[in-house]
C-alpha cells in the first residue's frame, strides 16, 4: 500500500518486493562471520536493529521511486540476518540457563498473529504514507530491547581446535539443513498462492483467514512442547516427522479436499514447519559450538532460502498448468526431507558442541 501510494509501478513493487530475499543471500552469511568474530551479541542486534530502522525511515523520506527502493535494499541488509541471530543468541543462552527455545519461540507466533491483527485495524484507520512508520517503530523497539537482553560470557573455544577454523561443517548438519530446507521449500506453492487457489475454490475471505490462522495456532502448539519433543525424539527424528507430515498435508491438499479436511492439514504446520524449525535449531544447538553458531544458522538459514525461493518460483508455472495437483511436487519435498534427515541419522555421531550434552541424533 505504501510502494503503491508513492506512485511506483508494479513492476516497482515487484522488485522492491523481491529485495529482501536478494540481500538475503549475502548479508546473512556476512553477518554469521561478523557475529562469530565480533562476539558482542547485544551490540550486532541493535545495530542490525538501527540500520533496519534508518532503512525504512528513508524510505518514508525518500522523494522518489529509485531512491525508496535503494532504501528498502539498504533495510533489507540489516533486517534479514536479525531471525537467524537471535536463534543463535538463544542457542548461547540455552546452554547457560536451560532455557526451553520453543517456549521463547511460540511468543513469536503469536506475536505475527496479533501483528497482524493491529495492523489490519491501523491500515484502516491511518493513511497510506502511515505504514512505513509502523515498521520503523518496531525496529527501533527491537534496537533498545537487544540492550537489555542478559550479557553472554565470551564464547569457548573447543580443546584442540583452530582459532579460525570454520569447524561447524559437518556431513550430518550439512544432510540436516539440506532435509530441513527441503521441508520448508514445500511450503512454497502454499505461501504464494494458496489463498489465491482457495478464493478460487469458493471460500471467503473469513474462511481463507481462518485457515492461516489455524497454521500458527499448529506452530504455537508445537512450540509449547518443544522442549519435551526434542528431548524424547532428537533433532533428526523430529525433522523426519516434519517431511513425513509435509507428505502427508500436501499430497492431500493435491486432491482439493473440501475445507473440513484444510482445516485438519493446516494444523500440520506445526509440523511442517514448527518441528523442522525446531529439529534445525536443536541440530545446530547439539553439533555447532559457541564460537561458530552465527556462521552455522547463516549458512542454514541461506540454504533455506534459497529452497525456498526456487520452490516459490516454480509453483507459478506449475500451479497454472496443473492446479491443486502443482500440490505433488511440495509432497515430493516432503518425502525427500524426511529421507536426509534418516539418512544423517544412520552416519556417524557427530562431535558434541562444548556445554550442550545433547546429541544430534
Amino acid at each position: 500500500m505504501f510502494l503503491s501510494a508513492r506512485g511506483l509501478s508494479p513492476e516497482a513493487i515487484g522488485f522492491a518486493a523481491a529485495v529482501p530475499t536478494l540481500a538475503k543471500l549475502l548479508a546473512q552469511p556476512v553477518a554469521g562471520v561478523l557475529w562469530d568474530r565480533l562476539d558482542r551479541p547485544r551490540l550486532v542486534l541493535a545495530v542490525l536493529g538501527l540500520g533496519a530502522a534508518a532503512g525504512f525511515a528513508l524510505a518514508g523520506l525518500a522523494p522518489v521511486a529509485l531512491a525508496i527502493l535503494f532504501a528498502v535494499a539498504f533495510a533489507a541488509i540489516f533486517f534479514t540476518p536479525i531471525f537467524a541471530l537471535m536463534d543463535a543468541f538463544a542457542v548461547r543462552l540455552g546452554r547457560l540457563r536451560a532455557v526451553d527455545y520453543g517456549r521463547a519461540r511460540l511468543w513469536g507466533s503469536a506475536a505475527f498473529i496479533a501483528g497482524n491483527l493491529v495492523a489490519g485495524f491501523a491500515l484502516g484507520a491511518l493513511p497510506d504514507a502511515a505504514v512505513i512508520w509502523m515498521i520503523v517503530a518496531p525496529f527501533l523497539l527491537f534496537m533498545l530491547s537487544a540492550w537489555m537482553l542478559p550479557v553472554l560470557p565470551p564464547a569457548r573455544v573447543p580443546h584442540g581446535a583452530p582459532a579460525a577454523a570454520a569447524d561447524f561443517v559437518s556431513l550430518r548438519l550439512a544432510l540436516g539443513v539440506a532435509a530441513v530446507a527441503l521441508v520448508q521449500a514445500s511450503h512454497g506453492l502454499l505461501y504464494a498462492l494458496g489463498s489465491v487457489h482457495w478464493a478460487a475454490s469458493g471460500f471467503s475471505p473469513g474462511v481463507i483467514g481462518m485457515l492461516w490462522s489455524l497454521g500458527v495456532i499448529g506452530e504455537i502448539a508445537l512450540f509449547t512442547y518443544g522442549g519435551r519433543a526434542v528431548a524424547a525424539l532428537s533433532p533428526l527424528p523430529l525433522i523426519a516427522i516434519g517431511g513425513i507430515a509435509a507428505l502427508v498435508r500436501f499430497a492431500a491438499m493435491a486432491f482439493d479436499p473440501p475445507a473440513a479436511w484444510l482445516f485438519a492439514l493446516q494444523l500440520l504446520h506445526g509440523l511442517t514447519f514448527g518441528a523442522t524449525h525446531l529439529g534445525l535449531v536443536a541440530l545446530i544447538a547439539a553439533t555447532v559450538p559457541d564460537r561458530a553458531l552465527g556462521r552455522a544458522q547463516g549458512f542454514a538459514s541461506t540454504a533455506i532460502s534459497v529452497a525456498v525461493g526456487l520452490a516459490t518460483i516454480a509453483s507459478g508455472p506449475l500451479y497454472a498448468r496443473y492446479g491443486a495437483g502443482a500440490y505433488l511436487p511440495s509432497a515430493g519435498f516432503g518425502l525427500i526431507g524426511a529421507a536426509l534427515a534418516l539418512l544423517a541419522l544412520t552416519g556417524r555421531q557427530s562431535r558434541r558442541a562444548p556445554g550442550n550434552g545433547d546429541r544430534a541424533r
